[in-house]
């Protein structure tokens, strides 16, 4: 019994590898797919060049500095969108987003601007409260530097 278990299993094994065949309906055909296979694998195989690095992120830039904004001191309405609308004081560089030197230029200009009359010192312009906000207090752009 056992014995006719092999033979039946042997020539099933048998039966199931067959060749293959590699020709085709054309035989010229086969060696003209070879041939230009083989002039266009030159140009396949050869490194590629780029000209900029394809996972470089973009540069952030501050919406200042993105937008071309020039600060003016008798713009108050642009000078108060960085100032606390609770306690008049400037909300820091990593909430604003704003870039060194045009976060030195706002302080600077805030400060021109109080001095002669155009911006409250210890308060937001109630007028100006319902201007868009320009970035969120509660969440800053950047983790705060102490932290």
């Amino acid at each position: 019994m056992l014995q006719s278990f092999f033979r039946t299993s042997s020539s099933r094994l048998i039966r199931s590898f067959r060749p293959f065949s590699s020709t085709t309906d054309e035989p010229g055909k086969f060696n003209q797919l070879n041939e230009t296979s083989k002039s266009d694998s030159v140009d396949e195989f050869e490194p590629v060049t780029l000209s900029s690095n394809p996972y470089e992120k973009d540069k952030e830039q501050c919406i200042l500095c993105r937008e071309k904004v020039k600060l003016d001191y008798k713009n108050a309405r642009l000078l108060q969108q960085f100032i606390s609308s609770f306690s008049g004081r400037v909300y820091e560089q990593h909430v604003t987003g704003l870039c060194d030197k045009q976060y030195k230029t706002l302080l600077r200009t805030i400060e021109i601007s109080r001095k002669a009359g155009y911006m409250p010192v210890f308060t937001k312009d109630p007028k100006y409260l319902r201007d868009p906000k320009l970035f969120d207090p509660m969440r800053p752009i950047r983790p705060h530097s102490f932290a």
